[in-house]
């Protein structure tokens, strides 16, 4: 992507320029994707790049079961957890105390459900069943379908427990007293999510086509959305009957997941499984609302490409919206909290986002922990229940006490020296914002890196501490004594790089008589700046925004031109900065250089006809970095091409003898050259087509040559035997005798 400066002929668009890399440079982290990069720490980061202090996360339980399938928390904020590989239901009340509440014979507790008296619920999987548990820890089998999963719970408004089972992919409706019937088979593997709308149906989530159908009570289905994807993975509706939903493709992940599941059914048995990375998240029913009117239903599959998750939004008059999607992360639980904002947390470092009614995104928060698989409204807080070993955590309206960001790693590609760090931030009063530094000579921080430096306080500038180095990073620390938090939108980082000599690579010396022909085409609203300019817009970052014009400068013509000797060569600067030439000569045998061209920009030249002697010589190509630096900082590399000719004169031709003998004339003539060797001859006669002929000796390669010429039977009168020869430098020399037949 480095270019070098063209000149002559040439006016520089700004688009090629880079900024010269010998310069200070400046490393600006301002934005969400450039401050996702680095390690937060109980901080929150805005779509517009500005970090602040998270609400607070506290760890509840650290338990020793492998995951946490489904959650739900009572009146009496008690949460209840179903986990696996033992079948457990764990019941933790409001101090934090864990009890065991309740065991089933089956391996996973894979979704719970609380009923109008508090009573709780939980499917058990494989070979599922619902089991009844009083708040008194009385347990009663409270429907046994013949489904091996059982993946999702929700009551209805009256009473009526709704079920999505799985290997076969249906939907039961089950009474207060227990009696179960099919309300729909969907006809895929699993269903995997339930919710319910205002108007008292159900929204549902299969797998393995990733559909959102919506149910009647009397189990009449319709397909209000085809995600294109393997999974609808959770379902949630807010007060205004909108419908929020995660879509998944699994892909190699999701498989190996099914294998797991699979080994969990008797190996007798043969069952469909289709189930994402993680379990689905707990859902809250909801009642009352307007019904979705099916007449704008859109089913079209969403375009799947290579995205691993998406959350969409379905409104009342069912346009469906995507609000967030991504390739690299996979969405699991999803909360819609009261004033309008949907939270969602996702498999990647366990990140939880929040995007507000105007759709602006926030990431509330990046954990240490793999996946983040379950959010549970508990009051004013959220229950967030982790998975990979399962533990439960609290986040809190609360703000952190502190919080702290570390940048990525910077590699400035060579020993570099660090300028004055400077920031912008907001600090109302009872807060401050800190700023360290630390540098080494590996790409990871180890123990033969720095220390972190003392702490930079002020954002207008501070002198770096850290010692020079290639690698650099950064860590700010924010603090509150109350609830308010600073503000972090911009750190800089200057850097000069230690600067390297250049090197000249190889050097290409082309067959003689080839020229380099330099010409320009442009568009007519080509920009055309000024030296001062082009560095401006270079220093100020312009050149990379300004659009690239229709014409652009061509590259170097080769053209034939007689004498003419030219070279390119290659050359490269570990600083990246801009290059000029000197080429300097000297023939074989002598011991000075001398000066040819200095200054030059291009990565070729030519020598024209006649601008050195004949004979054999070298070149050397020096490359400077002159242009970057200052004369005293500058540094250069230089290379010594392979020897070749020049040669301007012709050969030379002498007439040895001629006769005539029976009217054919008979010929010899001496052909040599000074520098060159000789590389093709012809003769004609009295001005005939030409005809090749071969020296003496058979082969025509030596600076000296004689040729012998017989000529067919001639008329009588005066005739002209002619004879052209070339050198290996092109030049061409004509030579004749004149004989007379009688």
């Amino acid at each position: 992507m480095r270019k070098i400066w063209l000149v002559g002929l040439l006016v520089i668009p700004l688009f090629t320029l880079e900024l010269l890399a010998v310069s200070p440079q400046f490393w600006t982290t301002s934005s969400f994707r450039d401050f996702s990069k680095g390690r937060l720490k109980g901080l929150s980061l805005r779509e517009d790049g500005t970090l602040f202090l998270g609400r607070r996360f506290d760890t509840v339980l650290d338990s020793d079961q492998a995951l946490i399938w489904s959650a739900v928390y009572d009146t009496n904020q008690n949460l209840y957890v179903g986990t696996g590989h033992d079948g457990k239901v764990f019941k933790i009340d409001n101090s934090g105390k864990a009890s065991l509440f309740f065991k089933s014979t089956e391996l996973e507790v894979l979704a719970l459900a609380l009923d109008r008296e508090q009573d709780l619920y939980a499917a058990t999987s494989p070979n599922g069943k619902i089991y009844k548990v009083t708040a008194a820890g009385e347990v009663s089998v409270f429907f046994d379908p013949s489904d091996k999963f059982i993946w999702d719970l929700v009551f209805g408004p009256d009473g009526v427990l709704y079920v999505a089972t799985g290997s076969k992919g249906k939907v039961y409706k089950v009474s207060r007293e227990g009696r179960g019937e099919e309300l729909y088979d969907t006809g895929q593997t699993n269903v995997i999510c339930l919710a319910m709308d205002r108007q008292s149906q159900l929204v549902a989530g299969s797998d393995q086509k990733g559909y959102v159908y919506q149910i009647t009570p009397d189990g009449k289905a319709f397909v209000l959305y085809d995600t294109g994807m393997d999974e609808v993975h959770d379902i949630q509706v807010n007060a205004k009957g909108e419908i929020f939903f995660i879509a998944i493709d699994g892909g190699q992940e999701k498989r190996a997941l099914d294998l797991n599941l699979a080994a969990v059914v008797s190996p007798q048995e043969t069952v469909s499984v289709g189930l994402s990375l993680s379990p689905p998240s707990s859902r809250v029913a909801t009642t009352a609302g307007e019904p979705l009117k099916q007449s704008a239903v859109s089913i079209v599959p969403a375009k799947r490409g290579n995205l691993k998750s998406r959350l969409h939004r379905i409104r009342r008059d069912h346009s469906v919206e995507t609000l967030w999607s991504s390739k690299r992360e996979i969405a699991y639980g999803l909360y819609l909290d009261g004033k309008g904002n949907v939270i969602f947390s996702t498999g990647d470092k366990g990140k939880i986002y929040s995007l507000s009614q105007k759709e602006e995104l926030t990431l509330l928060l990046e954990t240490t922990e793999e996946q983040i698989t379950l959010l549970v409204p508990a009051g004013d807080n959220v229950v967030v229940c982790t998975s990979n070993l399962a533990k439960i955590f609290r986040l809190t309206p609360q703000l952190n006490r502190q919080g702290s960001f570390e940048s990525k790693v910077k590699d400035s590609q060579a020993i570099s020296s660090w300028g004055s760090i400077n920031w912008r931030s907001e600090t109302p009063e009872g807060t401050s914002l800190k700023v360290y530094t630390r540098s080494g000579n590996t790409q990871r921080p180890d123990r033969t890196w720095s220390n972190w430096s003392k702490a930079y306080t002020s954002p207008e500038g501070e002198d770096m501490q850290s010692p020079e180095a290639r690698y650099i990073q950064y860590k700010v620390v924010l603090n509150t004594t109350n609830e308010t938090s600073p503000y972090l939108s911009r750190v800089v980082v200057p850097y000069l790089q230690r600067n390297l000599a250049p090197n000249v690579q190889s050097i290409n010396i082309f067959p003689p008589g080839v020229a380099f022909l330099r010409t320009a085409i442009f568009s007519g609203n080509q920009f055309q700046a000024s030296s001062a300019d082009r560095k401006a817009a270079k220093i100020s970052g312009a050149a990379k925004v300004i659009p690239k014009p229709a014409g652009v400068p061509t590259l170097p013509r080769r053209t034939f031109e007689k004498g003419a000797q030219s070279f390119t060569w290659k050359a490269q600067d570990p600083n990246f900065d801009e290059l000029s030439y000197s080429i300097y000569y000297r023939g074989e045998s002598e011991p000075n250089w001398k000066l040819l061209v200095e200054n030059h920009l291009h990565l070729e030249y030519t020598l024209q006809s006649g601008m050195l002697p004949d004979g054999d010589y070298l070149i050397k190509i020096q490359a400077s970095d002159m242009p970057s630096n200052p004369a005293s900082k500058a540094k250069s590399g230089e290379l010594v091409s392979a020897p070749f000719s020049l040669d301007n004169t012709p050969p030379v031709i002498k007439v040895l003898f001629r006769e005539v003998l029976e009217k054919k004339a008979a010929l010899r003539f001496s052909v040599s050259d000074t520098v060159s060797s000789l590389r093709k001859a012809e003769f004609s006669t009295d001005g005939n087509a030409w005809k090749a002929i071969f020296s003496r000796d058979g082969i025509i390669d030596s600076k000296t040559e004689e040729f012998d010429i017989t000529t067919k039977a001639l008329g009588k009168g005066q005739h002209v035997v002619a004879l052209r020869v070339y050198d290996a430098t092109g030049n061409v020399s004509i030579g004749k005798a004149i004989l007379h037949v009688e």
